[in-house]
């Protein structure tokens, strides 16, 4: 007699199911208010490594005009610009690094506005996109503060330097009330608490309830709490 088989019977749809690998999407705008643009990629590099050091599936977009993959040391040829003018394929756009979870790309000369259907089509196939934008305020900014599943802005901690910040927060919210950034100092991190109190009483009193201050850039494990705490909030944004 046939041994009797125990096993419970797994379906091919069931096994690829189980298979299937569902990214997060979560799609985050890195802005600098006030200060150097390389500690924001710094940021941004800091975040993407930690997160694919973990096995989640990151992609950088630099919009500072490749400064950021400069920075990174990865060489690159092709753009998004180019994947717009359809001079190129979306994936011979973007760079694998040596970690396989890690991609970089350069949204090019386009530009924010125009390369922002192609940003949002590209972060449905990884757990996190993080876009570095040039330092300001200017339309792309707006559109993307909106796009975007969550914020960070950093300002340097130096002087009244933090008031961009304020006023960048300002410019954002006429057009997305609901626009509400993590906050992060950089610079001189002896000033970093008097000038964080400082710019979310001001906001306090003009635009209503300030962002959350999450630290300084040179914080220690900065890149972990930080990821933490953005995993946290967008999955209560999505649930509220």
């Amino acid at each position: 007699m046939s041994p009797i088989n125990l096993k419970p019977t797994v379906s091919r749809k069931d096994r690829l199911e189980k298979t299937s690998y569902e990214p997060a999407c979560r799609l985050v705008s890195l802005f600098t208010a006030s200060g150097e643009i390389e500690s924001t990629n710094a940021l941004a590099l800091k975040l993407g490594r930690k997160a694919a050091s973990l096995g989640e599936t990151v992609l950088i977009l630099d919009a500072v005009d490749g400064r950021l993959l400069d920075q990174a040391g990865i060489i690159y040829a092709r753009t998004l610009s180019d994947v717009l003018k359809g001079m190129a394929r979306p994936k011979d756009a973007l760079y694998v690094t040596s970690n396989e979870h890690f991609t970089a790309a350069s949204v090019g000369e386009a530009g924010l506005g125009k390369a922002m259907g192609l940003l949002a089509a590209l972060s449905l196939s990884y757990d996190w996109v993080f876009i570095v934008p040039s330092a300001g305020c200017e339309t792309g900014h707006v559109q993307l503060g909106h796009a975007s599943d969550i914020s960070v802005m950093s300002y340097d901690a130096t002087g009244d330097q933090f008031m961009r910040a304020y006023w960048m927060v300002d410019a954002i919210r006429r057009r997305v009330p609901t626009y509400d950034p993590l906050i992060l100092s950089t610079g001189k991190k002896s000033d970093a608490d008097e000038t964080a109190n400082m710019l979310s009483e001001t906001i306090r009193e003009y635009l209503g309830a300030p962002p959350p201050y999450v630290g300084h850039f040179d914080d220690l494990h900065l890149e972990t709490r930080l990821l933490d705490k953005m995993r946290i909030d967008v999955t209560t944004r999505a649930v509220g």
